[in-house]
């Protein structure tokens, strides 16, 4: 099974809508919407189908299994240190 960066995983967990053909099928959608200058994007999702495109069912069945809710949490940087970011977590309810 393919190693996914962080970011590749945010990706997957964002359009991962529950099969490994669904999954490949909106990365490509998602591809086609972006504008010219989202290259970073482009890139990084480019990078994440192709990663996709070789694992099989089962692997995927199994990199899915695994997440815990916890994994499926966006790790998002906000450019924040992590003063701002326990500050910010300990005012969520």
């Amino acid at each position: 099974m393919p190693e996914f960066t962080q970011e590749e995983l945010n990706l997957i967990y964002l359009y991962d809508p529950g099969s490994l053909s669904g999954l490949i099928y909106e990365l490509r959608s998602m591809l086609k919407v972006l504008m010219p200058d989202e290259t970073d994007l482009r890139e990084l999702t480019e990078s994440t189908i192709h990663k996709v495109e070789v694992m099989s069912r089962d692997d995927y069945k199994k990199m899915c299994e695994s997440w815990s809710h916890d994994d499926r949490l966006l790790h998002f940087s906000l450019g924040l240190d992590d003063e701002s970011m326990n500050s910010m977590n300990n005012t969520e309810g």
